[in-house]
C-alpha cells in the first residue's frame, strides 16, 4: 500500500498575508504523486484551522507522513502543529521544509524536537527517494542512505547532532512536471484584486547579491527556465479544467532573461488563450526595454510590480541591488512612455543603517515616478541574507531569542541605529498618504474601486492597519491559546 501524504501549509495570524495556493507543495505533491504515493494538501489558512481542526484531520487521515512549508514567521506555529502530529500519531513521519529550515537547518532541527527532518532548497529530487526509503526501513534509515539525498537535514544517530546534505538545483525545469493543482481546488481560492489567482513560475534561480533577498538560497544563483512550451502548456491545462481568464507570473526574475520572455510572450499570442496577465512579486527596472514591454503587452500583460526598494543611492550601493537612482527614473520614464502597462513600485524602508532623510528620499522618488500603485514595507530581517547575519553579528538578534512572530513586513523585528521602531512606522504612514493622497492616485483607486468591490476591500484593510500599527502584535498566538488541545 502506498505511503499517504500530508503537505501543510500551516496556521497563520494577522493581516500580512495572503491567501492563494502555494506552488512549492504543487509542485511536491507532483514529484510524490510521480512515484506512487497518495497525496493530501492542506492550505490551513485557507481553511480557517484552528489547531483542534488540525489535529482532528490527522486523527481522521492516518497519515504516514505530515510535510509542513515553513516560512522564518510560521516557525513557532510550525512547532505546534509538529507536536500536534506526535501527540495523535508517534509512528508518522513529520518533514519541514521552505525558506526557514533552508536558512537556518541546524537551528529548526534542534529547535523543533519531534521533527524528523528538514530540507534545505528545493526537494523535489530527494524528497521521494526519502519517502521511498521509509517504505522500506520505516523510522530507522540507514545513514549510508541519508547521505544520499541532497539537501536533506537529520540527526547523526552517533551524535545526535543535525547533519545537512548538500543541496541540488535541477537543472531540467520541465521534469519537475505540472503542479498539482487539482490537490487545492483553486476555483475555491479568493482572487488578490480580480475575482481570481492563478501563481505560475517560468524560472527560478537569481543572480544578484541583494542583501535582504535569500533567493538564491532557496533557488541557487543560476536563472533556470522552464522551456516555453511547458509553460503554455500549463496554461491551457488551467484555461481547459479551470477556466482561467488570467494568471500571475511569480518569478523572481522573469524579465532577466529579455530573449526568453520575448520568447513566452510571442509564443502566449500564438497559442490562442486570449489570458490577461501579471508579475506581481517584482522585476527589475533596469532589465526591461520598449520592445520587450511592447511584446508583454501584445500578449496580455496588464501589470508590472517592479522591485525599487530605495531612493537614495547610499542605500542602493549598501544593499547591492546593483541599479543607480538615475536609471530607475529613466527606466520608468521609458515604460510610461511606450506601453500602456501599469506599474506598481516596491519600496523598504528601515535598512540597519538607514535614515530618516534617506528614506524620505524612497518617499519623495515614489511619488514622482508616475507609479500606479506603491508599496512600503518595514525591512525584515530574513534568515539567509547578509541583511540577518548582520544584525546578528551586531548583537541586535540572537537567533536563540528571536521572536518569529514578528518577522513580518508590519511588525519591528529589530532596533535600527538611526530610528526607533516608533518613528518608522510614522515614516511608513507618512509614505503612503503622501503617495494615495495625490489627486492622481485618489481618483483612480476610487474610479477602481466603484468597479470591483476586492479593490474597495483591500484599501479599507490597509487603511486599518496602517491606523491602528503597533511595534508588535498584542495579542495571545493561537499556539499560545490552543497549547493543550
Amino acid at each position: 500500500m502506498a505511503l499517504k501524504i500530508l503537505l501543510v501549509l500551516p496556521i497563520r495570524e494577522g493581516d500580512n498575508f495572503k491567501i492563494s495556493p502555494d506552488l512549492g507543495l504543487l509542485y511536491l505533491g507532483t514529484a510524490l504523486r510521480s512515484q506512487g504515493f497518495d497525496v493530501t494538501l492542506l492550505d490551513c489558512p485557507k481553511e480557517k484551522f484552528s489547531f483542534k481542526d488540525f489535529k482532528a484531520f490527522v486523527q481522521q487521515g492516518k497519515y504516514d507522513v505530515v510535510g509542513f512549508r515553513c516560512y522564518s514567521r510560521d516557525h513557532n506555529y510550525v512547532n505546534h502543529h509538529i507536536s500536534i502530529v506526535r501527540q495523535v500519531s508517534p509512528s508518522t513521519l513529520t518533514l519541514a521544509g521552505g525558506p526557514h529550515p533552508s536558512a537556518l537547518p541546524e537551528f529548526v532541527l534542534s529547535s523543533m524536537p519531534d521533527l524528523d527532518f528538514a530540507w534545505k532548497a528545493e526537494a523535489e529530487e530527494g524528497l521521494p527517494d526519502l519517502l521511498s526509503y521509509c517504505a522500506d526501513h520505516g523510522r530507522e534509515i540507514p545513514e549510508k542512505l541519508l547521505e544520499k539525498l541532497p539537501g536533506l537535514v537529520w540527526r547523526s544517530q552517533s551524535t545526535g547532532l543535525p547533519v545537512v546534505n548538500q543541496p541540488s538545483f535541477g537543472k531540467d525545469l520541465d521534469s519537475y512536471g505540472i503542479p498539482a493543482w487539482d490537490l487545492v481546488d483553486p476555483e475555491s481560492y479568493p482572487g488578490a484584486i480580480w475575482d481570481e489567482y492563478y501563481p505560475i513560475l517560468t524560472t527560478r534561480g537569481c543572480p544578484y547579491p541583494c542583501t535582504y533577498c535569500n533567493t538564491p538560497g532557496l533557488s541557487g544563483r543560476k536563472l533556470r527556465h522552464r522551456s516555453v512550451e511547458h509553460v503554455i502548456e500549463e496554461l491551457r491545462l488551467l484555461k481547459n479544467r479551470y477556466g482561467v481568464r488570467r494568471f500571475s507570473i511569480i518569478d523572481d526574475e522573469f524579465t532577466l532573461n529579455k530573449h526568453y520572455a520575448m520568447r513566452f510572450s510571442e509564443a502566449l499570442v500564438q497559442s490562442g488563450l486570449d489570458l490577461k496577465w501579471d508579475c506581481p512579486v517584482g522585476v527589475r527596472l533596469d532589465s526591461l526595454n520598449p520592445e520587450l514591454l511592447q511584446a508583454m503587452e501584445a500578449a496580455g500583460c496588464e501589470n508590472l510590480a517592479v522591485g525599487i526598494e530605495s531612493g537614495n543611492q547610499r542605500i542602493q550601493d549598501l544593499i547591492k541591488k546593483k541599479v543607480t537612482v538615475e536609471t530607475i527614473r529613466e527606466k520608468a520614464a521609458m515604460i510610461a512612455g511606450c506601453s500602456e502597462i501599469q506599474i506598481v513600485g516596491y519600496f523598504m524602508i528601515g535598512f540597519l543603517d538607514e535614515t530618516e532623510k534617506e528614506i524620505k528620499d524612497t518617499i519623495k522618488l515614489a511619488s514622482k515616478l508616475g507609479l500606479r500603485r506603491a508599496n512600503f514595507n518595514v525591512v525584515i530581517p530574513i534568515p539567509g541574507t547578509a541583511l540577518f547575519d548582520e544584525v546578528v553579528e551586531q548583537k541586535l538578534l540572537k537567533v536563540e531569542e528571536i521572536n518569529w512572530d514578528t518577522l513580518t513586513s508590519d511588525q519591528i523585528a529589530f532596533k535600527r541605529k538611526h530610528l526607533t521602531g516608533k518613528r518608522l512606522l510614522q515614516l511608513q504612514q507618512y509614505a503612503y498618504l503622501r503617495f494615495y493622497g495625490s489627486p492622481r492616485i485618489i481618483w483612480d483607486v476610487a474610479r477602481e474601486a466603484l468597479g470591483n468591490r476586492e479593490v474597495l476591500k483591500v484599501s479599507l484593510k490597509k487603511l486599518r492597519m496602517l491606523s491602528w500599527r503597533k511595534e508588535t502584535y498584542s495579542f495571545i498566538p493561537m499556539y499560545l491559546r490552543e497549547k493543550f488541545v
